[in-house]
């Protein structure tokens, strides 16, 4: 409980100034509507009220608890990240986080690197996004290096594309994200 007391003051500094952009909130306005590649809708729901920084996210009829709208960290300490990504988003392109989590037998480490704003073409017109780096390595028996790229909308926070490349060691089960269109009216 000491150490989430400690973390909280920093995550709700970064948190008030938003992910992307000073002017909105850490998760994808309630409401809003991504269609992917695939014609699955991603139905962005809002913060969950317990839990600062996750973004709830229907799914068809699956819920899904991202961080920030992005992803779930693989490990048990949900803080570390929350504190990482939000440092990462409140500050400007070349701001380098790293994240570290022992799971078992296995290391994690993650660095996340912001890069600057891109314009993404979509079915429902070009959208500005940030570009964010996310360098994957596990460590042991089941050890993998990867290498993700997100584009994330600088107004809605919404991951408009991602980019998976495997380097070497287990392959995971990611696959590439396109979204078409992005509405914010549901």
């Amino acid at each position: 409980m000491v150490r989430f007391a400690c973390v909280l003051p920093l995550v709700a500094l970064a948190l008030s100034s938003g992910p992307a952009h000073a002017d909105r909130d850490p998760c994808p306005p309630a409401g809003t509507v991504a269609v992917r590649d695939d014609g699955s809708r991603w139905v962005f729901l809002g913060q969950d009220d317990v839990d600062a920084g996750i973004c709830l996210v229907r799914v068809g009829e699956q819920t899904r608890r991202l961080l920030f709208g992005i992803w779930t960290p693989i490990g048990p300490d949900m803080d570390e990240a929350r504190t990482a990504l939000a440092r990462l988003f409140a500050g400007g392109p070349g701001t380098t986080v790293t994240i570290r989590e022992h799971v078992m037998t296995d290391s994690w480490q993650e660095v996340w690197e912001r890069g600057g704003d891109e314009m993404v073409p979509l079915a429902s017109g070009a959208r500005r996004a940030v570009r964010l780096e996310r360098r994957m390595r596990l460590h042991g028996p089941t050890g993998f290096t990867a290498h993700v790229s997100y584009w994330m909308d600088a107004e809605t926070g919404v991951v408009l594309k991602a980019q998976h490349r495997h380097i070497d060691g287990m392959r995971l089960p990611y696959r590439d994200v396109v979204m078409t269109r992005l509405d914010r009216r549901g």
